[in-house]
């Protein structure tokens, strides 16, 4: 069995037509025909049910998932061989949805700035995304969140911690307070979001800060982006924790933000990567992230309760801290 029959079986699996399968792969209808048969020979199964209609059978759904995944090993072993021998290079990276870190912004234009001719893919996103992507390798390294918990099998390389602050209207009995304990969340609606966008930071604050505390948090609306979590705190749906890198990036009237005091290591932004990542372009990102991590720690202009309203201003430029791991 060959690559080349695969991509082929690949093409009509996903036409379920011999004609626009053809078409696509820009041969003529009675070779690719051809080939299909004699795949099924020496595989001695039937991979479509032909009739008026062409249908893949259960063998042949089996090895569409197969085949995808190996042709999928196939390039990725063409594109690190390419990069070896100093052809064309490609990074495909994964920058930050949930937090700004300065680190992210800098390596970028670090990287763009020493290798011009490495085309640089960005891809905004969340942790859960990022790691989805790495693990079928749609991204070749991502900047993430991890905690203690974090379920990444691959290497981590961490640059400074995240901290969380507590979102609520001005005039919460909390807003009072210089900075909130995991008690007073107790008796609180909260707004979340969902694990599957960013689990470090589910896992974080439900398991590892509240449930440490024995602290069971009442879940009333599940938001997907930043804007939607503080738009249901402004409407007063429940509190909203948040990112204290980016406060200062949106602005929504009514709201105040508080420290929340939490006893156990807050989560860390870093990068991510698969153990068998080796293409020059993931070394040459990682050479950068290590300069960063190693260099000197930057302000952070967070004042805890002072926090009243933002303005949008793009990213930050001293929100973050790098420290060495």
């Amino acid at each position: 069995m060959e690559c080349r029959q695969l991509c082929y079986f690949i093409a009509v699996a996903e036409e379920l037509h011999f004609g626009r399968a053809a078409k696509r792969l820009r041969m003529t209808g009675p070779p690719l025909s051809q080939q299909i048969q004699a795949l099924e020979r020496e595989l001695g199964v039937e991979l479509f049910e032909r009739g008026r209609h062409i249908e893949l059978t259960a063998a042949g759904r089996a090895l569409l998932e197969q085949a995808r995944c190996a042709t999928e090993a196939v390039n990725h072993a063409a594109q690190v061989a390419r990069e070896v021998g100093g052809g064309t290079t490609r990074l495909r990276l994964g920058y930050p949805a949930a937090v700004a870190s300065r680190c992210a912004s800098m390596a970028v234009r670090m990287y763009r700035e020493r290798f011009p001719e490495t085309v640089l893919e960005t891809v905004v996103g969340h942790t859960g995304s990022h790691l989805t992507a790495l693990s079928a390798r749609q991204l070749d390294v991502a900047f993430v969140l991890s905690g203690i918990r974090s379920e990444w099998a691959g290497r981590f390389r961490p640059l400074h911690p995240e901290r969380f602050l507590v979102a609520m209207p001005k005039e919460h009995s909390l807003a009072r307070l210089r900075a909130v304990r995991v008690e007073h969340l107790a008796r609180e609606p909260v707004v979340l979001f969902p694990r599957a966008l960013d689990p470090a930071v589910h896992d974080h604050l439900v398991v590892d800060v509240c449930g440490r505390a024995g602290v069971s948090l009442s879940v009333m609306l599940e938001a997907t982006t930043l804007e939607s979590s503080l738009g249901a705190v402004a409407d007063g749906l429940g509190l909203a924790f948040t990112a204290e890198s980016v406060v200062d990036l949106i602005t929504v009237r009514g709201i105040t933000f508080r420290p929340l005091v939490a006893t156990v290591p807050t989560l860390q932004v870093g990068v991510a990567w698969r153990r068998d990542a080796t293409s020059k372009a993931v070394q040459r990102f990682l050479v950068i992230v290590d300069e960063l991590a190693r260099g000197p720690r930057f302000p952070n202009r967070h004042n805890g309760h002072r926090h009243n309203g933002h303005r949008h201003n793009g990213h930050r430029q001293g929100a973050a801290r790098v420290t060495s791991s």
